[in-house]
């Protein structure tokens, strides 16, 4: 194996974190000597121990001489731990491979310069990409001091989310339900309006049955204060920039807006929206009502939203459209 192999084996650990880590980062490590994997381990929040750490533990004595695979910079600093840096050091590793330098202004490459001024051998940027893909929302709040935002559209090829009596369930079809459901467990929040919460009464549950540290925080936009606050979701009946600063004060690092077409286009309107994942049933409703996208609209073609990194691939019958947003991304 190669080092692309080695850190492509950190990115799956890391992503055994999904649900565990936040609100920090997902990271995997691997500790190779003489061809062969030593020691590994991944970050869990409640497991307190960095992935270096349990790598390190689980490898003793043969971390000498050894190289060491992380999916993200070792940290440099003391924080409920103290410096991963300082541990690879102690057990006399001789390299250190990395995915990807820490975007937390208080690490950002004082981790490698910290192991390269020990005499250890240092490299960064194998599949940096994957690794950013992985990460995407501990980067977003640690660079952009705001939630990563994720807004999910289930649609007919005609944009429709419902037909013109209302009736929306269901518009896609049952891999794509269960996709939805994976969303969910990768954020640590979902929200809705509070039109779609007295139209459709969702629960806004994540039901995919695998572990998660803390429970979904279930939110309802409500600034015409139409919902009984003695509810078991959070109310919010301010705008979403202050939503945004609540949430982050809760240390929630990323979130999936379910909601009706207006609600959406300010959202994307506001900035707050980074990736869009759209569900299109092959399926045609018509009408002028319930578009999928709705607000005030955008009146030249100068001041579109536009999107990048464009991908599509298959849900059953269905064409699922994953793109992110490009001002903010």
């Amino acid at each position: 194996m190669d080092d692309v192999q080695y850190i492509h084996r950190t990115l799956e650990l890391a992503q055994r974190g999904v649900a565990l880590a936040s609100p920090g980062a997902m990271v995997g490590a691997v500790i190779v000597k003489d061809e062969k994997i030593v020691g590994e381990g991944f970050y869990t929040y409640d497991g307190v121990k960095h992935a270096e750490i349990l790598a390190l533990e689980q490898a003793g004595s043969a971390a000498q001489g050894a190289t060491v695979y992380t999916s993200l910079e070792p940290c440099s600093h003391h924080g409920r731990t103290g410096p991963c840096a300082n541990a690879l050091i102690d057990a006399g590793v001789r390299r250190v491979v990395t995915a990807l330098q820490d975007p937390n202004p208080v690490v950002k490459g004082a981790g490698l310069k910290l192991l390269a001024d020990a005499g250890i051998e240092v490299a960064s940027g194998v599949l940096e990409r994957e690794a950013r893909l992985i990460n995407e929302a501990f980067i977003t709040c640690k660079t952009k001091r705001r939630p990563f935002g994720i807004l999910k559209i289930a649609m007919t090829l005609d944009g429709k989310i419902a037909t013109q009596t209302g009736e929306s369930q269901w518009i896609t079809s049952e891999e794509s339900r269960a996709m939805v459901q994976q969303l969910r467990h990768q954020v640590d929040a979902i929200i809705t309006g509070s039109g779609t919460f007295l139209r459709d009464n969702p629960g806004l549950t994540d039901r995919t049955g695998l572990p998660r540290r803390r429970p979904l925080q279930r939110v309802v936009l409500d600034r015409r204060a139409r919902i009984d606050p003695n509810t078991d979701f959070m109310i919010f009946r301010a705008g979403l920039r202050a939503l945004m600063d609540e949430l982050l004060q809760r240390e929630i690092q990323s979130f999936l807006l379910e909601c009706g077409p207006d609600l959406a286009f300010e959202a994307l309107e506001s900035g707050v929206i980074d990736k869009i994942v759209a569900f299109v049933a092959p399926k045609i409703l018509g009408s002028r009502e319930t578009p999928a996208i709705g607000g005030k609209g955008i009146e030249r073609l100068s001041d579109t939203i536009s999107l990048t990194d464009m991908d599509a691939s298959r849900s059953g019958p269905d064409l699922v459209i994953t793109a992110y947003v490009h001002g903010n991304h």
